[in-house]
């Protein structure tokens, strides 16, 4: 992957650069094996609940696949991230510099180039994903706080609705100190926690075959 991925740019040749795409499709299929491995590892180590299938708990179930495949889209912007620098382009919070939307969204030709390649929209697209994600991660709790659930499927919600919270903090504290290392390795971590426990929340939910 690095000797595939590694670009020379003509201003900065004592600088290795590693191609965004390619360092999204190599993290994107590391996520797509440890998702596989957990899954496994979840429905062979826990017992399976018995849940009525009722509308709630059909409901509720999608809301937990959207939920972990929110976060995973989350996980992997933050590969674009990392490959174009966009971390250190707008480092304020909740604006970006002095306005919500910045004016340099936009500013590669075709328009859905700006949504790879142009560090602005990466970051912004970012944020909009971890903003959407933890607001999708607080609806499921909620509702899962309203049904007869297991003690052990409550307790992967709540887990999941704490890692959330701290995600986010750890994300906006990355942003705000221009990205240190160890801040942003935590924050790399934390996405990996953070789908962990919204697959352990799916294995919870999970039909029982007849």
């Amino acid at each position: 992957m690095v000797k595939s991925g590694l670009e020379e740019k003509p201003d900065s040749h004592d600088i290795p650069r590693v191609s965004q795409y390619r360092l999204a499709a190599h993290l994107g299929s590391a996520l797509v094996l440890y998702c596989a491995s957990v899954w496994t590892s979840l429905s062979l180590l826990l017992p399976q609940h018995k849940l009525p299938e009722t509308r709630q708990l059909l409901w509720l179930r999608r809301c937990a696949h959207g939920t972990a495949g929110l976060v995973f889209l989350t996980a992997l912007s933050g590969a674009f991230v990392a490959g174009l620098d966009a971390g250190l382009v707008y480092n304020s919070f909740p604006k970006m510099g002095e306005s919500w939307i910045p004016e340099d969204l936009f500013t590669f030709s075709p328009i859905l180039r700006n949504v790879f390649e142009n560090p602005t929209m990466v970051q912004f697209d970012h944020r909009i994903l971890g903003i959407t994600s933890v607001t999708a991660v607080t609806v499921l709790y909620f509702l899962s706080r309203r049904m007869p659930l297991p003690r052990r499927t409550k307790m992967a919600a709540a887990t999941l609705l704490a890692l959330a919270y701290t995600q986010v903090g750890l994300g906006i504290s990355t942003l705000l100190m221009y990205v240190p290392t160890p801040l942003a390795a935590t924050h790399q971590s934390g996405s990996l926690a953070l789908l962990s426990v919204a697959l352990w929340l799916m294995s919870e939910l999970r039909r029982v075959p007849k």
